[in-house]
């Protein structure tokens, strides 16, 4: 990643002074975490790490949630929570603001499909430079917009995050993977997720388990089993993801020569260059890694992104990199 300017703020006084600079000067900012997941590769005048924004605030095992910073690792986060009997059910490498940033699917794809799904609120650094509370530490909140929300899986065009507030479960006695031939052949036993993985033709399909030892012993009576999830992340230069109807999953996952579809969640993840072609047969096709300048990263538009884009950057100052926020 390229940068003119690289910053890597240890306060949120910091990070409003950065924005507010930029409004003024006219200068673009992106955010930043282990640059692991930038949608397109290109300079930026202004760039802000949230690395340096790495701790873990508070975690409570009796109202389960946790409050973190944005630059935490989702991995460190992760070890915390066990160390706690907590559990965050979703597989990333990254900081947890990049995870939330992102939205990714979720390995738990038929409880938990996306990480926004789990979020009570959040400390927010608007475009045009506000600092912001949104939402709460439990699930009795609900008043008010649900600005948090609206920022998870926007990439960093609508705000910074700061911190975030989490809701965790109780951390299950095992997790598994249990090999199966088909996804409804298993939905019956009620599992946390099914993950079906397609290299060169072949279709290999995973449901995960999770809860205490003496059910998941019964689960994985006489299967192919193995221990916790398998990994979800992807290697390739380009990363297509492409929405679905939820259950269609591994029917799409069937057009590719490679590539994960999370059964429930309505999406699947592929490196074939062929995802992109699927948006003549009106396919939403996201260019979540290596999207190039000429581009339509996301492969749609929707007013009402606009709409908050102007209402909390009406500067345009974040830019994401994808075709319009910058």
């Amino acid at each position: 990643m390229e940068c003119k300017e690289l910053f890597e703020p240890t306060s949120y006084e910091e990070i409003l002074e950065i924005v507010r600079n930029a409004n003024d000067s006219g200068k673009k900012v992106h955010i930043l975490g282990l640059e692991t997941h930038h949608v397109v590769e290109k300079p930026f005048e202004i760039c802000i790490s949230t690395i340096r924004l790495d701790k873990i605030l508070e975690s409570s095992t009796s109202d389960l949630y946790v409050s973190v910073q944005s630059g935490v690792r989702f991995n460190d986060l992760q070890e915390h929570l066990s160390n706690n009997n907590l559990f965050f059910p979703a597989f990333y490498e990254g900081t947890i603001g990049g995870l939330i940033s992102t939205n990714l699917p979720s390995p738990f794809s038929l409880w938990y499909p996306y990480p926004r799904d789990l979020i009570l609120g959040a400390k927010i650094v608007t475009g045009d430079g506000k600092l912001i509370k949104s939402g709460g530490k439990t699930t009795k909140f609900s008043s008010g917009y649900k600005i948090w929300k609206a920022l998870s899986g926007a990439l960093g065009t609508l705000g910074i995050y700061l911190e975030l507030y989490i809701k965790v479960l109780p951390k299950p006695e095992k997790i598994i993977s249990v090999k199966v031939d088909r996804p409804e052949d298993i939905i019956r036993e009620n599992p946390w997720g099914i993950i079906s993985f397609l290299d060169s033709s072949k279709i290999s399909t995973y449901a995960i388990f999770a809860g205490f030892s003496s059910y998941i012993e019964k689960i994985s009576k006489n299967s192919e089993v193995i221990e916790g999830i398998l990994p979800t992340d992807m290697k390739c230069e380009r990363i297509y993801g492409v929405v679905t109807a939820r259950g269609e999953e591994l029917q799409l996952l069937k057009k590719f020569s490679s590539g994960i579809a999370f059964y429930g969640s309505g999406y699947v993840r592929t490196c074939d260059e062929k995802a992109l072609s699927l948006r003549s047969e009106d396919y939403t096709v996201v260019i979540e890694k290596g999207c190039r300048d000429s581009e339509d990263c996301l492969g749609y538009s929707y007013t009402s992104l606009r709409l908050l884009k102007n209402s909390l950057d009406p500067n345009h100052v974040l830019c994401s990199g994808i075709a319009f926020d910058c």
